[in-house]
């Protein structure tokens, strides 16, 4: 199947669930609302896209290049992100699963705008995280090590960090509004870099 058929199809709202598509380029392509569910998209090009609220759980986006793309409430639950490039890409409100996070988090991935609200990472290692202007509202991270984190303007409110160590952690515009900071090893000055509660009040 071509890629013009693909985006054809897409547009006329069929389902490319389970589709063999690997080493498609869509580069530039407007793939908004797309049912990419466990699809092999292995090898394909995104690069500029726009691929708004589209559904790549379970999907194999092993070695794809999602480069300036636009991947806005996106589900990638499930994928296989083996080898996958995902420079200057917009991920806000995307959703990822517990277990592809960590790994990831592990590797050095940035995470910009994703949606980890109520996750469970309770005890996990999360030392030198990188996950930004996302949404953690009420995340249990009770035990985590979040050390050398860096959490800059993410919603952390009503999160559970409960014993959780932060030490050296970037908390700049950070929400701790509500928070369970009982027991956290926090620094005092990361800690006024965050936004608490009353008045918006950052303090650089």
């Amino acid at each position: 199947m071509s890629v013009a058929d693909v985006v054809v199809q897409i547009k006329e709202g069929k389902s490319q669930a389970e589709a063999s598509l690997t080493g498609l380029d869509f580069s530039n392509q407007d793939l908004s609302g797309a049912d990419l569910s466990g699809a092999n998209l292995h090898g394909c090009k995104f690069n500029g896209a726009t691929l708004h609220n589209v559904n790549f759980s379970n999907a194999d986006l092993g070695h794809c290049n999602f480069g300036g793309s636009d991947m806005s409430g996106s589900d990638i639950t499930g994928a296989n992100l083996d080898g996958a490039e995902m420079i200057n890409v917009k991920q806000v409100g995307v959703r990822i699963d517990r277990d592809r996070l960590i790994a990831l988090v592990r590797s050095g991935w940035t995470f910009d705008g994703v949606d980890l609200s109520g996750m469970n990472l309770a005890g996990e290692d999360l030392r030198n995280a990188k996950i930004t202007y996302a949404n953690m509202q009420g995340c249990d991270l009770e035990g985590a090590d979040l050390r050398g984190a860096v959490l800059y303007e993410t919603d952390l409110s009503y999160a559970n960090l409960n014993d959780a160590d932060l030490r050296g952690a970037s908390l700049k515009r950070a929400n701790l509004t509500k928070a369970n900071r009982t027991g956290a090893k926090i620094n005092v000055r990361a800690l006024k870099k965050a936004f608490i509660a009353g008045k918006t009040a950052y303090l650089d």
